[in-house]
């Protein structure tokens, strides 16, 4: 493994910011640290980086043990969410700056910094100052001036919480396929799932200094392992009584539920076509997401949130609806269980 946490432990004051962490990054990986505000992802990142010091456990890179090894020494680029560009110099000495630092030949600085600047696109920008490029063409100064030094491992601190949506999106593709190009093993930090699904070969989901689970965008979304991650990924709904849902029954030891909108499939109460696996609902608000509607319906007294299609059947404010439940993630403090609706005979039929 290329990289390796094993049993890290970090508390500031009263707040313990990392508790028994460990996990392995494989050479190449572009990994996504992805949690809540407070949840220990940017302080990981931090202790790898050598800008703090775990109270406990060994951090190793490369099979080197780097707790001692200073910062700079570690061979690690960092790329902060503020950019944190020199104002007054231009994009070409941003990017040579740690070139400068480690005293390389100019002719050496010229051309790995025309490589660099043909890299992320800026090519004929090379004197502009950073007041003069956009959010998204800064960051990708910074990103090259991380890279200029050749490190062993780039480090990214929400790379792209400071830039507006549209932009950010463009640049998620272009992070990705720069970084495959390029073959550095990376790790980002980001509380936005869509952003860690979309970019990272694997997520490591953090909650209260912990981690909860690692593994690919999809086996995390498809098989959470933990409750948070349950709840965490994806719009999910968490509800207690789920046994009076029609098709479902009381599991012992699981007091309640999740519900993912996918789960989920409404239709007009004269087009109902599992009645014994269906309920009743209304509908309590209607949002329009662009590409689909995202639905709120009441369904005996549980808040459910549902998507619609453009092209399904439209609804109304107050409306009743036939609502049928497909599967749900049961859970307790320990563990999640996925379970079906019982009372449907031919699931494929209904749902992809």
């Amino acid at each position: 493994m290329y990289v390796e946490l094993k049993n890290i432990n970090k508390q500031f004051g009263d707040f313990q910011a990392s508790r028994h962490v460990s996990f392995t990054i494989e050479r190449g990986q572009l990994i996504g640290l992805l949690g809540p505000s407070g949840s220990g992802k940017t302080t990981i990142l931090r202790m790898i980086a050598g800008l703090e010091t775990p109270d406990s456990g060994d951090i190793f890179i490369d099979g080197v043990r780097v707790n001692d090894i200073p910062a700079a020494k570690r061979g690690i680029g960092f790329v902060f969410q503020s950019y944190a560009l020199f104002r007054y110099m231009s994009v070409f000495d941003n990017i040579a700056f740690g070139l400068k630092v480690q005293k390389k030949e100019q002719a050496f600085i010229q051309a790995r910094v025309t490589e660099l600047i043909k890299l992320i696109g800026l090519e004929g920008m090379e004197k502009r100052r950073p007041h003069q490029l956009s959010g998204g063409q800064r960051q990708r100064v910074a990103f090259a001036r991380a890279l200029a030094p050749n490190p062993h491992l780039l480090l990214l601190d929400e790379p792209f919480a400071a830039i507006d949506a549209k932009v950010r999106k463009e640049l998620r593709a272009w992070l990705r396929e720069t970084i495959t190009k390029v073959g550095i093993t990376s790790i980002f930090v980001t509380h936005d799932q869509e952003e860690a699904v979309e970019v990272a070969d694997e997520i490591i989901i953090t909650h209260q200094g912990q981690i909860e689970q690692k593994g690919t965008p999809i086996d995390i979304y498809r098989n959470p392992k933990t409750p948070f991650a349950a709840k965490f990924v994806g719009e999910s709904t968490e509800i207690s009584a789920y046994h009076q849902l029609p098709g479902f029954e009381q599991v012992d030891g699981f007091d309640r539920a999740v519900i993912r909108p996918e789960f989920v499939r409404m239709t007009k109460v004269a087009k109902e076509i599992y009645p014994h696996a269906s309920g009743r609902g209304v509908i309590e608000d209607i949002f329009f997401r662009g590409n689909a509607l995202e639905v709120r319906v009441d369904l005996s007294g549980e808040k459910i949130t549902a998507y619609q299609q453009l092209d399904d059947d439209a609804f109304e404010v107050g409306e009743e609806v036939s609502v049928l439940i497909h599967r749900l993630y049961l859970s307790n403090e320990q563990e999640v269980r996925m379970v079906e609706n019982l009372a449907i005979n031919h699931v494929g039929s209904v749902f992809i």
